[in-house]
């Protein structure tokens, strides 16, 4: 079974760093960019329902984050935009871990 991962991140360099590392560990994320109360890319309902996790690496806290209904119900990890882009496979493989 494919393991989704969608994310939700304040720069293109977080997503980039995620979508590659989730390439080495044969994960599929997609994900939105969300700054200055913009989206960028937004995930569809369908792509969050299909998700195996969702992960914020945002600096504002989860309630901020724009559209959020569109998560309620959603199990949700969160990691710091400093954490993903020093070492995003790990953020992936802990929450693979958790998964597990």
């Amino acid at each position: 079974m494919d393991k989704n991962i969608v994310v939700v991140c304040e720069s293109e360099k977080c997503l980039q760093k995620l979508q590659e590392a989730g390439k080495e560990l044969g994960l599929n994320i997609k994900g939105e960019i969300q700054v200055d109360n913009n989206i960028k890319n937004e995930l569809s309902i369908k792509d969050i329902q299909g998700a195996t996790a969702i992960l914020f690496s945002l600096n504002i806290p989860v309630e901020e984050i724009e559209n959020i209904e569109r998560f309620i119900d959603f199990e949700y990890y969160e990691a710091e935009p400093k954490i993903v882009l020093d070492d995003a496979k790990l953020v992936l493989k802990e929450i693979l871990n958790e998964l597990n």
